[in-house]
């Protein structure tokens, strides 16, 4: 039976702007499993890499958390992350909680080592032990030798330095690995091996994982669950293979048939959505995707935003659940 390793209640985070406060992340709430890949899926401005730096309070100015609670839930105690102390925050974060940036070309110090960037790690985090041999370790898991360690970043592929920031993060032995966008600007090969070195790392140290991605197709090879994210809100969430099978929400119905896959009928149109993502600095009554909604109703823009819940385990916010999804069958 899976638990909550992870629970996200009416967090919001706000950016300040000359122009007007943008609501990144709306009155969220979402739970991670333990052992589970939720793979967070949605485009560009959706809140998905908000909610990692959120998660782990990298959000500066002129970015805020503004209200709400993350608890990262252990054996010994649950820790309260929006309530630790910089000290206390610093001593949690890689051991606890780490992270895999979307970027390999800019994370890596460019005038250092990689055995440097791991020592500094381990000393930030009060890591003890042998360095060496855990250094060593660690590039193995992540599919390299030993000899990267006395290499400097310009030394490396695109492919080997992202793996440089898998072991990096796996390095302090956290419970929860965030991947944002880890295959970004690698090639499709390179991007298949990067995937299923994580998946392998996974299942050896018995992550959970929370996989940050705009690639549905990506989403669906590995993950559990889905969480589909639409103006800083999750809109469906639950089962990959029920929300893949029998989408719930207009968007995630839309987003769907807008991917090519292999067995795609190569008379089939793909489907897109006209208009634009709403304005996050206006505040949004009811729900966010009415604008752009091919079933959306008056009804949608007053309706309470609280999920309702279809099909066991999943989790969406629409009140016709299901409904574009009957209609294109219909049509077909």
């Amino acid at each position: 039976m899976s638990f909550p390793i992870l629970s996200i209640k009416k967090l919001n985070t706000v950016f300040h702007t000359p122009s007007g406060d943008v609501m990144a992340l709306r009155n969220l709430s979402l739970e991670v499993n333990k052992g589970e890949v939720l793979a967070i899926v949605g485009e560009s401005g959706s809140g998905k890499s908000t909610l990692g730096f959120s998660i782990l309070r990298l959000i500066e100015n002129p970015g805020e958390i503004i209200s709400g609670s993350i608890v990262f839930h252990s054996p010994e105690r649950d820790v309260h992350i929006l309530d630790l102390s910089l000290p206390q925050l610093r001593e949690f974060r890689w051991v606890n909680i780490s992270m895999i940036f979307q970027s390999a070309m800019n994370v890596l110090n460019p005038i250092a080592r990689i055995e440097k960037q791991f020592i500094d790690t381990f000393e930030a985090h009060n890591i003890e032990g042998d360095y060496q041999e855990r250094i060593n370790k660690y590039l193995e898991i992540a599919g390299l030798g030993k000899q990267v360690k006395k290499m400097f970043p310009h030394e490396l592929s695109g492919g080997m330095k992202q793996r440089v920031n898998i072991a990096l993060a796996l390095s302090c032995e956290p419970s929860i690995l965030i991947a944002d966008e880890p295959t970004t600007a690698l090639d499709v090969v390179v991007q298949k091996e990067i995937l299923s070195s994580i998946m392998r790392i996974k299942d050896e140290l018995n992550l959970t994982v929370i996989f940050i991605t705009h690639d549905l197709s990506v989403a669906s090879s590995i993950a559990d669950r889905l969480a589909i994210f639409y103006a800083g809100r999750p809109v469906e969430v639950g089962s990959a293979d029920k929300i893949l099978r029998s989408p719930q929400h207009p968007y995630t119905t839309l987003l769907l048939s807008s991917v090519i896959s292999l067995n795609t009928n190569r008379e089939a149109s793909l489907k897109t959505m006209g208009g634009s993502p709403p304005d996050l600095k206006k505040r949004i009554p009811g729900c966010s995707f009415l604008e752009r909604c091919p079933i959306g109703e008056e009804a949608c823009s007053t309706y309470d935003l609280f999920p309702a819940k279809v099909h066991g385990d999943v989790f969406v916010e629409c009140i016709h659940p299901g409904k574009l999804e009957f209609e294109m069958e219909v049509n077909k």
